[in-house]
């Protein structure tokens, strides 16, 4: 099970999971970031993070990025 992570974290393990993850500032409503990936099996994909920076990611909306994404379930730790 993830376990919660501050919004740059989160980006920053993306990254580095792979180098193709981009966040989007300006695409983002209000407080919030888009990751985007332009290539999961074949198709491009995004998802909105909110992005207040006192306060973290919970474990549902990192377990519902790992299902978006296709993510290993052990990537947040």
């Amino acid at each position: 099970m993830p376990r919660p992570h501050k919004p740059d974290d989160v980006f920053r393990i993306l990254r580095e999971y792979d180098s193709r993850f981009v966040v989007l500032v300006n695409r983002g409503k209000g407080s919030h970031r888009m990751i985007f990936h332009p290539n999961i099996k074949g198709q491009k994909r995004s998802f909105p993070i909110p992005y207040h920076r006192g306060k973290e990611i919970q474990r549902g909306l990192l377990k519902a990025l790992i299902r978006r994404f296709n993510l290993p379930n052990n990537l947040f730790g």
